[in-house]
């Protein structure tokens, strides 16, 4: 078993800004990773000769924090699950799967980056080869220069619709057309809070213009009513939005595709601070569940913080000051940063953190969801693709009294799958709110424990025997 003073779990934007600064301030620091590379989805092939230039001050302060990494002296482990973490007597025991098989890590504290993942709306078709969501479609075209078909739809909402679709018209796919679910009138109700983010704005207008100058139609208010297809996608049934979200029947078409890529937004990733106990509240605002944390991103436990996207859905450049702060503040709780130190940089960056969180805020309240989508999934619409289970399957579990997330789990095994109902759990808080006329939050979520992603049975029995 190792030992080091502070591990941080997440090398993305959040969790390179953490270690980086975290190890110049004198900590013992490991950065912790299951992908190959550092750098997250955000920077995912930044450090390739093909990759774009930077087009926004973000990208820029996540490349250089990669250049940063190789000259700052912290061990990198990638490759690397963390799937259980329990109190130690000096902090906090780490449970990892990495090519040494099962191993552990003490640290004094930690620092979770461990950011968001997608959150899909059902419909219809979804489960048919050639659906995937947007970071799918990125991942196939930025780490294997894989184009995820020949005729590409885009759909959903939110800002990642629009840099998906340019990476793709970039890299030479055909893109039919971008839907974007929310229409042009609501974006003029929270232009407030874009004040002071006009790097935030200029990406957007980027993203346009690349999309203009390709000839990609940018469709606000449309969203995708149903797949078609046998083995695989053939076509897709579009359909225009009415003011709360619920297609309209008069103007469905039909559009050939063999590539779906949908996205609503992302979910922060918190099953690591559930399984340590912390508190968590239920933020729309912030992207659901999150931990509750102070203004130095430290939880209600003690040497355990959280920075970038699994605190809160805010972006690249929120993640990466979120994670210098969360940095200086494990540094400052293990006694290598005077408090008034600590203090002074909190002050200086106070402002620029209100107007990303405001930013963010208007962001994730702007694009939620429309209630109006939850009509596109029939009874017979699979939800759990894990276990099987039908969108008509929970109504009648919910009917019949199971009326949160738990609950359901033991009525009909959703959520016992492989994914853990990391995909499928705020679907159904959507069902349960939608049967009930509760709010989301109050159906909860899925309770986790340790393995929190699947590790080979093999270790688990070779670390048994010995």
């Amino acid at each position: 078993m190792g030992s080091v003073e502070l591990a941080v779990v997440g090398a993305g934007p959040a969790g390179l800004s953490a270690a980086i600064t975290a190890a110049r301030s004198g900590l013992r620091t490991a950065l912790l990773d299951e992908y190959p590379r550092p750098g997250g989805q955000y920077l995912k092939g930044a450090s390739e000769p093909d990759a774009a230039p930077p087009i926004s001050a973000a990208e820029r302060q996540g490349r250089t924090l990669l250049r940063q990494l190789a000259e700052t002296d912290l061990e990198l482990r990638t490759q690397t699950l963390v799937w259980g973490i329990e109190r130690a007597s000096e902090g906090w025991r780490l449970a990892l799967h990495g090519p040494r098989g099962l191993d552990w890590l003490e640290a004094r504290a930690v620092v979770v980056a461990a950011g968001a993942r997608e959150l899909v709306v059902p419909f219809p078709g979804w489960t048919l080869p050639g659906v995937m969501t947007l970071g799918a479609a990125q991942i196939l075209a930025k780490a294997h220069g894989v184009l995820p078909g020949r005729r590409v739809l885009l759909a959903g909402s939110g800002p990642l619709l629009l840099a998906a679709a340019a990476e793709l018209t970039r890299r030479g796919a055909r893109v039919t057309a971008v839907l974007e679910a929310v229409p042009l009138s609501r974006w003029l109700r929270h232009a407030p809070a874009i004040w002071g983010n006009w790097d935030r704005l200029g990406e957007g207008r980027h993203y346009l213009a690349e999309l203009w100058r390709s000839g990609t139609p940018y469709r606000p208010g449309w969203t995708v009513a149903e797949a078609l297809g046998g083995d695989e996608l053939e076509a897709v049934i579009v359909a225009r939005l009415d003011r709360r979200g619920h297609p309209i029947p008069s103007s469905r078409e039909q559009v050939p595709a063999d590539s779906l890529c949908m996205g609503f937004g992302f979910i922060p990733n918190v099953e690591l601070t559930q399984l340590a106990g912390c508190a968590h509240v239920f933020d729309p605002a912030r992207g659901g569940w999150v931990p509750g944390v102070d203004e130095r991103l430290e939880t209600s436990l003690p040497g355990l913080f959280v920075a970038g996207e699994a605190a809160g859905v805010a972006g690249a450049a929120a993640a990466m000051l979120e994670g210098h702060i969360a940095g200086m503040a494990a540094a400052y709780r293990l006694g290598r940063l005077p408090e008034g130190q600590l203090a002074r940089e909190l002050a200086a960056r106070a402002g620029r953190r209100r107007r990303l969180g405001r930013f963010a805020a208007m962001l994730n309240t702007l694009f939620a969801p429309a209630p109006g989508l939850d009509a596109l999934i029939t009874d017979d619409t699979p939800i759990c693709r894990c276990e099987e289970v039908s969108a008509g399957e929970v109504r009648a579990a919910i009917r019949g009294g199971a009326t949160e997330l738990d609950a359901l789990k033991t009525w009909m095994r959703v959520g016992q799958g492989a994914c853990q109902g990391r995909t499928f759990g705020p679907l159904l808080a959507r069902l349960v709110a939608v049967e009930t006329g509760r709010p989301v939050g109050q159906a909860g979520c899925f309770g986790v424990r340790p393995p929190l992603k699947p590790i080979p049975l093999g270790d688990l029995a070779q670390e048994g025997a010995s």
